[in-house]
């Protein structure tokens, strides 16, 4: 059985045969020029270097020592454009320095295969391959088998992948979780502050929550993020075949959520629908959503929580079940004050939650 799930991870995921090769562009300050710059031609068939997205405000000192102006893409061309392109601002999981953009302009799914990336100061390229943006650091290595934590290697599986939302998600009333509609009304009551602005669902799975933030109309971006391929596979499977779904406001990105590829202070809001108990390091990782987080920005998740004993058992339970959670487990059996404890640790304030039974959903904000 498991030989048989290797040759289906493998068979279907490897795409090393179709990297696109990647030419190398002039980067420029991360802090005040474009975020990404284009390859674009100037209707004489000379090729020339064309901003495509601002990471800073069109207005600058006029003391700058150097100046930068925004390119109109040529005339006549099918480039397809995200609503806003500086609501997404990607950057390198290894140095953080901001991405350039070769190819066609634009990220979401339907137009982004024909671009590459590399990264401006490191020159790392990064690939995309179905729709879907690898920016992991091992995305496109040749000959690399990394031993997986359980949590992790499970959602790897494609079959698991299949079922998630096709059943499996709904073995989530065990822990008494609402089911996606409510549990997505308790989230939209956390994030009323996110509206108009760029929100990640990381941690996506299927696309439960991407599809329903969508259709909500509330973000003018959603950026979807899982380490699975398999999951992000049929994430975007679901979003193709949903109508309500306007396509070119999504972004679909395999990312660890511990090195998120983002800019610092970039995003509105995350959110982590049934995920934080799964992330092998979650300290690391709610440490790095602090940091994409802007300012005000709002970080909401759900969990399940561990039934504590009342005293004097709680006593005895709790130093046993935090030896067993040391055995690597694929998921965290926690409290809410462990919870709690993990966000704040890593300068998030304003600690909101809902709490039904075991079922535990979170509010928490980056300070502004």
């Amino acid at each position: 059985m498991a030989g048989a799930l290797n040759w289906m991870i493998s068979s279907t995921l490897s795409h090393a045969d179709l990297l696109t090769p990647y030419k190398k562009l002039k980067g420029s300050c991360w802090k005040c020029r474009p975020w990404f710059v284009q390859q674009q031609h100037d209707g004489h068939g000379r090729r020339k270097h064309a901003i495509v997205a601002a990471a800073a405000s069109s207005s600058s000192s006029s003391s700058s020592s150097t100046t930068s102006t925004t390119a109109p893409p040529p005339p006549n061309t099918d480039y397809a454009y995200m609503e806003n392109e500086d609501s997404v601002k990607l950057a390198c999981p290894v140095c953080y320095q901001p991405l350039v953009q070769t190819g066609r302009k634009g990220l979401h799914p339907l137009v982004v295969d024909a671009s590459s990336f590399r990264c401006e100061s490191c020159h790392k390229p990064y690939m995309s391959m179905t729709g879907i943006i690898d920016l992991t650091i091992s995305g496109g290595a040749q000959d690399l088998e990394e031993a997986l934590p359980s949590g992790v290697a499970l959602f790897q599986n494609p079959l698991l992948a299949y079922v998630y939302e096709r059943g499996y998600r709904d073995v989530f009333d065990i822990f008494n979780f609402p089911g996606y509609n409510e549990e997505f009304k308790m989230a939209q009551v956390f994030l009323k502050s996110a509206k108009g602005g760029t929100i990640l669902d990381v941690s996506c799975g299927g696309g439960g929550f991407t599809r329903r933030f969508l259709i909500s109309g509330n973000y003018e971006t959603v950026i979807a993020s899982d380490y699975s391929e398999a999951m992000l596979e049929n994430c975007r499977g679901f979003l193709e075949k949903d109508s309500a779904v306007d396509s070119k406001k999504v972004v679909l990105i395999r990312a660890d959520v511990a090195r998120l590829p983002f800019a610092t202070s970039s995003l509105t809001a995350v959110h982590a629908g049934a995920a934080i108990h799964c992330w092998p390091q979650p300290t690391t990782s709610v440490a790095e959503i602090c940091r994409v987080l802007k300012p005000g920005g709002v970080f909401v998740a759900s969990t399940f929580l561990v039934p504590i004993p009342p005293p004097p058992l709680a006593g005895i339970f709790t130093p046993i079940r935090r030896t067993i959670m040391q055995l690597g487990l694929p998921f965290q059996w926690w409290t809410e004050s462990e919870v709690r404890g993990i966000t704040e640790a890593c300068g998030l304030v304003g600690w909101q939650s809902i709490r039904r039974g075991a079922y535990l959903v979170f509010a928490i904000h980056k300070p502004v």
